[in-house]
């Protein structure tokens, strides 16, 4: 994997800094990888538009995102803001029940119902990130038990059962979409 940038956006308290310290320690820590990985708040403390990225390379990375090869938007302000510099190739994993209107030339766009399937599975709308995470595990073919590994070493005890779940949610759902 040479250069590959991965964007998580969404609204502030949907998890997407932990999205990106997860993501950081797999492709770092597991795959070995060069990694640079980059935080960005809102001016908002909560409901502000958000977003962590990675970079993974073989080699040392340049410290910012010049075109997403994936990006994951989780609400439509994050999609709105946070597609201006991807392109057609792009992967792109968007929450369907919060964002609404997406531009046609993303022709890999991936829509799944994330806080749907977290409210439904583990009762709990904040579990969506760990949803969207179990989905791009699927999209982005990591092997999944490499990431539940990452899971169990780096989310607290008490909150790791429900994630678990969520994680084995999406990327089921993910199943039959590619």
């Amino acid at each position: 994997m040479n250069n590959y940038q991965l964007r998580f956006s969404g609204t502030g308290g949907q998890g997407m800094m932990l999205i990106g310290d997860l993501m950081a320690h797999y492709y770092g820590m597991v795959e070995d990888r060069q990694i640079v990985l980059l935080k960005s708040y809102g001016p908002e403390a909560r409901g502000g538009a958000c977003r962590s990225e990675l970079i993974v390379d073989e080699e040392e990375c340049y410290p910012a995102i010049t075109r997403p090869d994936f990006l994951l938007a989780m609400s439509q302000k994050a999609y709105d803001l946070y597609t201006e510099d991807a392109d057609e190739e792009t992967l792109i994993l968007i929450d369907e029940e919060l964002v609404k209107k997406t531009d046609e030339r993303f022709v890999h766009t991936f829509k799944l119902p994330l806080t749907e399937i977290a409210k439904e599975k583990t009762g709990k709308a904040i579990c969506a990130n760990i949803v969207a995470l179990g989905a791009m595990t699927k999209i982005l073919n990591i092997d999944p038990e490499k990431m539940i590994s990452v899971l169990e070493e780096k989310l607290p005890k008490r909150i790791l059962e429900i994630n678990l779940n969520a994680f084995k949610e999406g990327y089921e759902a993910c199943g039959g979409i590619r």
